[in-house]
């Protein structure tokens, strides 16, 4: 669905700016309800909890899939995706906090390592094959039935997770009468969170300067969507190609960045990457030649890697141990949050001046940024020293 939500939309209604609210819509849930759901979900039963966002997801794309095959109106087509899209989003946070958890109760402590590095390589190899066949499927079977599909593999989930038989389970006994304790004492731990992060200018400014490029950036993915779809008549399979390569480049970015930590300064290689991701966005805003144009993607690809793992590494870095899960949850809920931003300001200006200009004015965007970043971190380096 990650793949052919964007392109039903597209193709429905031939206009980028839905592209953005959708977007917008499941990301914002994240920043609201990202770090409450947390401390609730630790006094729930996580078993439970996994299975009621497994159907909650079944049964909306379900209704999407019937939408698609009654060919409603435009008008209500888009209504039903914007309320599936929610719906989704929200269970996507119930969901990701959960498998956390979950994990936990799956296989004795010193496996963790194990399980986490089976799952993230399944995860992985998926993100390279599935687009290649989400492509083949879009072009030759309707759209219904595509959403049916992940209909499917929901129940599956489902069906799978409650069969799991845990190897310890956490005390749920009293797990409602909890739940104001658990609201309180995420709040508590919030604004705790809080003044730890702006105290420590080096934890404080990667924030800052990573949702500055969260804002300018975020739209690209539907920016560039529109290009290849629209102005380049790319078909579905050709696109899912592309997505691949997207993939493997992320995966590339994740090995070189260890290399790059080994031999940068943090603050030096925060700066270059933010320079790089706006020089490889202007490339692709000024070219017309598809093979220049999936480059700067691929690049693009590695950039975001590369800066993604080197502000995390920091942050465990620079962060005590007793902090660290607090402000990684405002660093995921900010950075997560203001992609909602970056996509509605993103469509607006596309549906204006048109995608590819504004690809090019965020990557004049980017390039402020990374002067901004060069002035901060030379400023954390000083006061270090």
């Amino acid at each position: 669905m990650m793949f052919a939500l964007p392109l039903i939309v597209l193709d429905i209604t031939g206009s980028g700016i839905h592209l953005s609210f959708i977007s917008a819509i499941e990301t914002t849930p994240f920043l609201i309800l990202g770090l409450p759901i947390g401390a609730i979900i630790d006094r729930l039963d996580v078993k439970k909890i996994m299975i009621f966002s497994d159907l909650i997801r079944l049964l909306s794309y379900s209704v999407l899939a019937i939408a698609l095959a009654l060919k409603v109106s435009s008008a209500f087509m888009i209504f039903i995706i914007y309320t599936v899209s929610l719906a989704v989003s929200v269970m996507n946070i119930l969901s990701t906090v959960s498998e956390i958890t979950f994990v936990s109760f799956l296989v004795e402590k010193e496996n963790f390592s194990k399980l986490n590095s089976t799952v993230y390589g399944i995860q992985y190899g998926v993100n390279f094959a599935l687009p290649i066949l989400g492509g083949v499927l879009y072009k030759f079977i309707p759209q219904s039935l595509l959403t049916g599909i992940s209909v499917v593999f929901y129940l599956i989930s489902l069906l799978l997770v409650n069969n799991i038989i845990l190897i310890s389970q956490s005390d749920s006994s009293a797990r409602f009468s909890s739940i104001k304790h658990g609201v309180n004492a995420v709040f508590t731990d919030i604004k705790d969170g809080v003044r730890y992060t702006a105290k420590i200018r080096a934890v404080l400014y990667p924030l800052v300067l990573a949702a500055l490029v969260n804002i300018a950036s975020a739209n690209f993915q539907n920016d560039s969507l529109i290009i290849l779809r629209q102005q380049m008549g790319l078909s579905s399979d050709q696109i899912g190609l592309i997505l691949s390569i997207v993939a493997v480049s992320a995966l590339i970015g994740t090995v070189v960045v260890n290399w790059l930590n080994k031999k940068i300064e943090f603050g030096q290689l925060l700066v270059l990457s933010i320079i790089a991701g706006s020089l490889f966005r202007a490339v692709f805003a000024l070219s017309a030649n598809l093979v220049i144009l999936v480059s700067s993607i691929a690049c693009i690809a590695i950039n975001e890697s590369i800066l993604n793992i080197s502000i995390i590494t920091n942050r465990q870095n620079e962060v005590g141990q007793e902090y660290l899960g607090r402000v990684t949850s405002i660093y995921k809920a900010v950075l997560i949050g203001v992609n909602s931003i970056g996509y509605l300001l993103g469509g607006f200006v596309a549906n204006k001046i048109g995608s590819r200009l504004g690809i090019g004015i965020s990557a004049v965007e980017l390039f402020v940024v990374s002067m901004i970043s060069l002035f901060l971190m030379t400023f954390v380096r000083v006061r270090n020293d």
